[in-house]
């Protein structure tokens, strides 16, 4: 239950500690709803600093009032461009996974939407989705191997173990890290900007689920639970800081480019 919890610096051991963290969350976040045919859906978004974040949903209709979720989440910085995709929405469980193309390239990313009572999905149809996406790591590995790097599904994996659609293996060389940390736990965890083949993402895990020596262009290794936003074009116009020059001039052109 607790393992994507930790890897932004909460302990959840049992029922009664999610619970209690659902409570907190609902009590302290922001709030958002988005109408449903039959229902309410209210999205409950907890800051705790550098991006970490908690996420209730809660479900309103004429039986009343529901919690359907509560889970991390990590609101990252760097974007992604995607065309074709698709939203499933788990209204029942006050989720959604979006599927999509990351432009310029043949790379499928499937991702628990955190901000569907902030977005308006009507609005995004037929147009290229703007997203920040990252990984909250299971557990991770440094080593000094030479080979592939890759983000790819789990559910790829020859391996017996049930995971779901949206956990992905990354492999990828360090390109920056950085501690951050939870202001209502004060625990450090360690945000890690990979480059993973074609493709630059950004995985937070905790220290202690980390083995090896944590430095830039070694080799990472992670298992993760792939999650994110989709942004509008409000936020992405707030968002500007000027030139990345972590990020190189075909990023850009791979971001603006539009579908005709």
């Amino acid at each position: 239950m607790g393992e994507t919890f930790d890897a932004i610096g909460f302990k959840i051991i049992d029922e009664a500690s999610y619970q209690a963290l659902a409570e907190q969350a609902h009590e302290r976040g922001s709030l958002t709803q988005a109408r449903r045919e039959r229902s309410t859906l209210h999205g409950c978004c907890w800051k705790l600093g550098d991006g970490i974040e908690v996420w209730t949903v809660l479900k309103e209709s004429n039986d009343g009032l529901l919690c359907l979720d509560c889970r991390p989440a990590f609101r990252g910085r760097y974007l992604y461009a995607l065309f074709p995709w698709e939203i499933m929405e788990y209204e029942d469980d006050g989720e959604a996974i979006v599927r999509g193309i990351v432009t310029g390239s043949d790379l499928q990313l499937i991702f628990e939407l955190q901000n569907l009572t902030e977005v308006s999905l009507a609005a995004l149809r037929d147009h290229p989705i703007t997203a920040n996406v990252s990984g909250l790591a299971y557990n991770a590995r440094i080593d000094d191997k030479k080979g592939e790097e890759t983000l790819r599904p789990l559910t790829e994996s020859p391996r017996r173990k049930v995971f779901e659609e949206n956990d992905y293996l990354v492999i990828g060389r360090v390109l920056h890290w950085r501690t951050i940390k939870n202001l209502q736990t004060k625990n450090e965890v360690l945000w890690v900007y990979l480059q993973s083949g074609p493709v630059r993402i950004e995985v937070i895990v905790n220290e202690s689920d980390l083995r090896g020596e944590l430095k830039v262009g070694a080799r990472f290794t992670a298992e993760v639970w792939l999650q994110g936003y989709i942004l509008s074009e409000r936020e992405l116009e707030a968002r500007y800081e000027g030139i990345d020059g972590a990020i190189s001039r075909g990023d850009y052109w791979n971001i603006l480019r539009r579908e005709n």
